[in-house]
């Protein structure tokens, strides 16, 4: 199981952030909307977030369990693994399903899994598991049992788009379970809440960016598709379509299986055939598509061992298929693997359009989007998915349209042209490593800050260490009471300050030792998430542990005083709107921040690679959010231009330049994310961070090839034009025959560029040269 990436961690982040906001609103089963890319891990930041929220000082003193409703058999069992293998088999979780209903209640930080068919239905079985069993073991019974006990529920609807909405599914939420919130899960949710809503505190939203998920490396870069289109070009006149998409789907898999050899990668690439659901014998002799299928592979040499079928009936090879080395290489199926199911090394699709309904059904594209190792590839040909269909282009794409998916098909196929001869470059790829969170260094940057605070070393006994904490203002002999927190303002989500304040028969009482340690909890989040200056914010999920153990860690060594006793000075001080701590805390932020950074910037060093690549690619492929422009000097052929972007005047303006200079030989746009496009890192000493720079063009002339990066305005101004600009002339100064820089347009004098090794911008553009004169 792989670690969770920092979008990934940011996410989970956001959704406790939003569960928290909408568990005090009045309202109840109030939706919030988890709407994810499919690939992105939707199950493990899922899985992630049940751990966090149990367990996060704001909230653990909350009885409340879970109830996760997935849309089939198959997929809510997927999901009970799933979680119990990231869990590694123990948790404070305890994961239930049917067969635990003979407990008679969900009891506290439960989650119960179930398929929502069985449920929502209306057959036999669906009202002997509600209602009607001699043993009153029923769902409902159980659910009922657990509001009896006070138990607050919260329900997790994963898929939610497949049919949560239906009369009798919402008087199951409604009227029997009645959570306090409802987690919609799904990569196109069918309802997304309003900005008044969120307000309102009548709805949440928390949105993971499809970019995020593409730069982590969890799902290919895009999925390149093939429709009945481009099967009717001249070289496949008179082929049969079925045997086209056969044979299409079986040589790119011998590609893959190339290319994979070449990175010494040991994976055996899977391809998925959907056979249309009215796939039926007839009286006709008609062949069938299974049966088309079943011949062609049969006749390409493939064993029965190295296909598998998945359908309502039969299921065949079918263990450990999802496997890398798994030997099977071909699986056909209807429905059942459409939706939910995860096999990363599957990477070539297969869909025979359904005769009687063709809809193009969007869910099973996502089977093929997902990396097989959780990262990308240093051959960008296996960043892609492949997608062969006969469905109509228009019918693809008005799927997507109604869908609002992110990830949109790569439909629009662009040719190196035949006079083209590629160049090859460098290109850095690098993925990114920042949490923004403290790490166990942090423990030694606070002793070393403490100890130079209070005059204190590890020489010093019990006494002289408590006598120079005194002598600096703090208390080492507090009685924490449940009155010190009277006006204290602590954000919690289970009214544990109130009650806390509530207890007893005075303010004098004394803490519980369970209550102190919840205290505890709560102020070490509270500095964290609290802090203003940027050089001292980092993520308080992930970092509010940290900072406790450095102060016990600290607190303990040079008192030499026992947990109890060290929690009880610790949460004493915090407490006091004078605290000695606090500000020792906060500076000591501020030390850390940059060994933090450089702590990441050296991982990121492990995690970045140079790589040959040649551009421009062979092939390129774009969605329907590019357009074509008629140009003649593009190496590509059509070229394709974004719709409607920010800077798009300014690159048709450099197009036309390009265009009309008799020296330009050809020219390439390049992309601005993928492995498949040029990139240089740069370092940002603002950020005090590496990132990757894709110049936007590629330019060929007789003498020299030019790598340009256009801008304009403001842009041209810009600290990271400034970073980037010299990263790129450091770059260029190794290589023979290549130059370049940042071009900018003065207006009708031209564009110019500037091609020094120390970059500067300003509008009388001294320095700069005439871009024209040096083509």
């Amino acid at each position: 199981m792989f670690p969770l990436k920092p979008f990934q961690e940011q996410a989970v982040a956001k959704l406790k952030n939003e569960f928290l906001s909408l568990w005090k609103s009045p309202h109840h089963n109030v939706p919030l909307v988890f709407k994810s890319p499919t690939g992105s891990g939707k199950t493990i930041m899922l899985a992630q977030f049940l751990r966090d929220i149990v367990s996060d000082p704001r909230f653990q003193g909350n009885d409340v369990a879970f109830l996760w409703f997935s849309f089939s058999e198959d997929s809510y069992v997927q999901s009970k693994e799933k979680l119990f293998a990231y869990y590694g088999g123990a948790s404070e979780l305890d994961l239930l399903d049917l067969n635990d209903l003979t407990r008679g209640r969900l009891q506290k930080n439960n989650v119960f899994f179930i398929n929502w068919q069985k449920i929502k239905g209306k057959s036999k079985d669906s009202r002997k598991l509600r209602r009607e069993n001699e043993w009153g073991l029923t769902f409902d019974n159980v659910i009922n049992k657990t509001h009896e006990d006070g138990r607050k529920l919260v329900v997790i609807i994963d898929e939610e788009h497949v049919g949560a909405d239906t009369d009798l599914a919402l008087e199951v939420i409604d009227g029997l379970i009645r959570p306090k919130v409802t987690i919609r899960v799904s990569a196109t949710p069918k309802y997304i809440p309003n900005a008044e809503e969120i307000a309102d505190g009548k709805g949440g939203f928390v949105n993971v960016k499809r970019d995020e998920v593409v730069l982590a490396g969890l799902i290919k870069e895009k999925i390149i598709f093939q429709t009945e289109e481009d099967l009717n070009k001249k070289e496949f006149k008179s082929a049969d379509q079925d045997e086209i998409l056969l044979e299409l789907a079986y040589r790119k898999r011998l590609d893959l299986i190339r290319w994979y050899k070449e990175i010494g990668i040991d994976i055996n690439p899977l391809v998925l055939v959907q056979l249309p659901n009215d796939d039926q014998e007839s009286k006709t002799n008609v062949a069938t598509k299974r049966g088309i299928v079943s011949d062609y592979l049969k006749r390409k040499g493939v064993s029965e061992s190295e296909i598998g079928v998945w359908l309502s009936n039969e299921k065949v090879n079918l263990e450990n298929i999802e496997a890398n080395e798994s030997p099977v290489s071909f699986l056909l199926f209807k429905q059942a693997a459409a939706t939910g199911w995860d096999c990363p090394r599957a990477g070539v699709l297969v869909m025979f359009r359904e005769i009687k309904n063709p809809t193009f059904a969007i869910q099973t594209v996502g089977r093929i989007l997902r990396m097989p190792l959780g990262s990308h590839f240093p051959r960008p040909e296996l960043n892609v998915g492949y997608l062969y269909t006969n469905y109509k282009r228009n019918e693809v794409l008005a799927e997507y349209a109604k869908s609002k998916s992110d990830n949109r098909p790569a439909i629009n196929g662009s040719y190196r042209k035949a006079d083209v001869k590629s160049i090859t470059l460098d290109s850095v790829f690098m993925s990114r490593t920042d949490y923004n969170d403290l790490g166990d260094t942090f423990q030694a940057i606070f002793g070393t800050a403490a100890d130079g605070h209070f005059g204190i070393s590890d020489k010093d006994g019990k006494q002289t260490a408590l006598d120079k904490l005194a002598k600096k203002g703090f208390d080492t002999s507090p009685k924490v009471t449940n009155g010190l927190i009277v006006g204290v303002e602590i954000d919690d989500y289970d009214n544990f300050i109130q009650e806390l304040v509530a207890e007893g028969a005075s303010h004098d009482q004394e803490m519980s030792e369970y209550d102190l340690e919840r205290l505890y909890n709560l102020l070490c989040f509270k500095l964290i998430a609290k802090q203003t200056d940027e050089q001292k914010k980092f993520a308080p999920e992930r970092s509010w542990g940290k900072l406790k153990t450095a102060l016990n860690v600290w607190m303990i060594g040079r008192t030499r005083e026992f947990r109890r006793a060290a929690y009880r000075m610790i949460v004493n001080d915090l407490l006091n709107p004078a605290s000695v701590l606090a500000p020792l805390i906060g500076s000591s932020l501020a030390l850390y921040r940059p060994l933090r950074e450089q702590e990441v910037n050296r991982r990121s060093e492990r995690s970045k690679r140079t790589e040959t690549i040649d551009l421009p690619r062979e092939a390129l492929f774009f969605t329907d959010q590019y357009t074509e422009m008629k140009v003649k000097k593009c190496a590509m052929s059509p070229f394709y231009i974004e719709k409607d972007y920010q800077g798009e005047d300014n690159e048709k303006g450099f197009i036309a330049f390009l265009e009309s200079h008799k020296n330009v030989l050809w020219w390439h746009k390049n992309g601005d994310i993928g492995s498949e496009h040029f990139s240089i890192s740069y370092y940002n000493p603002d950020e005090n961070k590496e990132r990757l720079f894709y110049p936007d063009w590629i330019v060929k002339t007789p003498a020299a090839v030019w790598i340009i990066d256009t801008k304009q305005g403001a842009t041209a101004e810009l600290a990271d034009t400034k970073h980037k600009a010299e990263a790129l002339q450091a770059w260029l100064k190794s290589r023979k025959g290549f130059a370049g820089g940042i071009a900018v347009q003065d207006g009708p004098n031209g564009w110019k560029l500037n091609r020094n090794s120390k970059y500067s911008y300003a509008p009388s553009f001294t320095g700069w040269e005439a871009f024209n004169d040096l083509l």
